[in-house]
């Protein structure tokens, strides 16, 4: 479509923008079902087929891999297919690789292998779709109403992981064996390629009828930049990495470790686990809304990575044998199960505040961080690292559980286990607190001062 062509045109109303998010967001529903709805089963796994700790985090591993080299060279591939053309090509992708994680381990003589390859095609599919999504909001919507968008987007997204937290509980009859949970993850893959086509067809509807830009802007990685980044900005990644590579693989071994360690059935461990997307998803917009108000961004990020290291020493050394009573509960009645042991109620509401704060603040705040014509390769770099760090975390935790014989056999062994996420946990904090430090001297960003 020429300029003078696309001058004459109307520009899209707001309801074709809102379709167009309301299409992607419910494919990022799927994608993230499909990324989450392995955890939940890791118990039957275990039962099934003798997986290990350190196979558990293998399979992590193969979609942080996927996730590395996407970062490599997924931009480019993006910007010769258009938004469009990826966000259906990936979704595909990563949709065959859900189908690869309840398949494969049925019909091949080494069940792990076919998981890890599912795995490995849904690190592609997701990491690529997530890329092409995010440009949809900063491509269709504008000034202020992006920080909402951005909010809906991610709401819907992380609902997906609440309802695959919670599949042990809403779906308990699929719960029998390992595979009917993860049929049903295939399926939520299936919705999230439907809703990307969705996308697509009302993208190239679009182009036929508006004005709307056509040009897709992907971040790649600029190696000369390694170097050149501000103090302040490696702070940041220095959080960035220490923080995600905490929740994420505690997340991938969260079920595991709440049935063997403390004896609570599948269902509630699903419904305790649920607890970090669902406050995350709420509190992530009303945290962010708070920053651009008030400020104090890197007091804001110190005080959520503070938030996220007494959990992990609660769950080891407290118990208070109090469990939650049968009575209404105005948010986490909705996904905790009656019985639910109180102390673990409580580390799981910090940690999903933290999860909640911390996002909400760090990400925006890169802005304030480098310059406008280098945030593509800062937030790419930044990503890279923390896949890398989520990768080795994961590798760490399932060869320290095997090391240690953590089991429901053997719950003595789980401790360690998570004395190393309360170490990482407290990594974070001290990049915050560095990175606070630095914003009340003389070479501030601007991240305590800056107000909306």
């Amino acid at each position: 479509m020429s300029e003078a062509t696309a001058a004459v045109r109307p520009s899209p109303p707001p309801v074709y923008r809102w379709l167009v998010l309301l299409a992607c967001s419910v494919a990022m529903f799927g994608c993230y079902y499909v990324f989450d709805a392995l955890y939940p089963v890791t118990p039957l796994l275990e039962q099934a087929f003798g997986i290990t700790g350190t196979q558990i985090g293998q399979l992590d591993g193969a979609y942080n891999l996927a996730a590395l080299l996407t970062l490599v060279a997924g931009g480019v591939l993006i910007d010769r297919l258009g938004a469009a053309t990826s966000a259906i090509l990936f979704s595909a992708i990563g949709a065959l690789g859900g189908v690869f994680i309840a398949v494969l381990p049925a019909v091949l003589p080494w069940p792990v292998a076919g998981m890890l390859a599912g795995r490995f095609l849904l690190g592609i599919g997701s990491e690529l779709f997530i890329v092409a999504a995010t440009t949809v909001v900063g491509r269709w919507f504008k000034g202020k109403e992006i920080s909402f968008a951005l909010a809906v987007q991610l709401l819907i997204a992380r609902f997906g992981s609440v309802v695959a937290d919670k599949s042990p509980d809403l779906a308990r009859g699929l719960f029998a064996s390992w595979q009917p949970p993860l049929l049903l993850a295939a399926a939520a893959g299936l919705v999230w390629l439907v809703f990307a086509v969705v996308y697509g067809a009302l993208e190239r509807q679009a182009a036929r009828q508006y004005a709307v830009a056509t040009a897709v802007h992907t971040d790649k990685i600029v190696l000369a930049d390694l170097v050149r980044f501000d103090l302040g900005y490696w702070w940041v990644v220095g959080l960035c990495v220490a923080f995600y590579a905490t929740i994420f693989p505690f997340r991938t071994f969260a079920n595991l470790y709440f049935i063997d360690a403390h004896g609570v059935a599948p269902e509630a461990a699903g419904n305790l686990k649920s607890v970090l997307p669902l406050i995350s998803m709420i509190g992530m917009p009303l945290f962010g809304l708070m920053a651009d108000r008030i400020g104090k961004r890197a007091l804001l990020m110190a005080a959520g990575a503070f938030l996220l290291v007494p959990p992990f020493v609660m769950m080891v050394g407290w118990r208070s044998g109090v469990a939650l009573p049968e009575l209404s509960l105005p948010l986490l009645g909705t996904v905790l199960s009656a019985g639910s042991p109180l102390d673990l109620v409580v580390a799981m509401v910090m940690m999903g505040l933290a999860f909640a704060l911390v996002p909400a603040v760090l990400w925006p705040a890169v802005t304030y961080l480098v310059p406008s014509e280098r945030l593509g390769s800062a937030y790419a770099l930044m990503t890279f690292f923390q896949q890398l760090g989520w990768w080795g975390m994961s590798s760490g935790m399932g060869l320290v559980k095997d090391a240690s014989g953590a089991s429901a056999a053997h719950p003595a062994g789980w401790p360690r286990w998570m004395w190393m996420l309360a170490a990482l946990a407290t990594a974070a904090f001290v990049f915050s607190f560095l990175l606070w430090r630095s914003e009340r001297g003389p070479r501030a960003h601007g991240l305590e001062a800056v107000k909306s």
